[in-house]
């Protein structure tokens, strides 16, 4: 029992915010990567959204309560002038909700050599201000960027269905059980 309250007082919670799973991999990975060089026992829980699920109302109270206790809310919605106007509005309504008061607020560009942008939007500097969160800033090195470009691979040969996977699905199973169920 202390072992699973010593592991949960040393998880941090993120959440990612993307528009390319590619960036929000490479996010994760640099998440994963400060938590190994950190000497401490703490572990990232991180939750990936994708930014169109906040423009539906339930998935985006649903995500308002995944929120609530994160330390961290990372951004990597690419490089772009200004934010979303709706994600702007979704952010207000989490930090005046969230259970966190020392909770950061990052963004991440995911380009070769690019993590965390070295400097915010100001809409998003202005917004950090008026709530105080702390803002996170900094580079990736390459070896990081390639661990998250391994990762986007493995997730794109996990959802790809090749045309041999399509015809072993396609297959009826000798011996089918057909019209063994209840309902039959």
């Amino acid at each position: 029992m202390i072992r699973e309250e010593r592991f949960l007082e040393a998880t941090m919670k993120a959440m990612i915010i993307y528009e390319e799973y590619d960036c929000a991999a490479r996010a994760n990975a640099l998440l994963k990567r400060a938590s190994e060089r950190a000497e401490g026992e703490e572990q990232w829980s991180v939750k990936l959204w994708r930014l169109d699920m906040l423009e539906r109302p339930a998935m985006a109270h649903e995500a308002r309560r995944d929120a609530a206790d994160a330390h961290l809310m990372v951004l990597a919605v690419g490089r772009r002038g200004e934010l979303p106007a709706g994600l702007l509005d979704w952010l207000e309504g989490w930090a005046n909700r969230r259970r966190v008061g020392d909770a950061a607020l990052a963004e991440f560009h995911g380009g070769s050599v690019d993590a965390f942008s070295a400097t915010a939007t100001p809409e998003l500097s202005e917004f950090a201000r008026r709530h105080g969160l702390s803002m996170i800033f900094g580079d990736v090195s390459p070896a990081e960027y390639e661990l998250g470009e391994l990762w986007v691979d493995l997730h794109e040969r996990e959802v790809a269905q090749t045309a041999t996977m399509a015809h072993i699905l396609e297959q009826v199973p000798p011996g089918s059980y057909r019209h063994w169920g209840f309902n039959d």
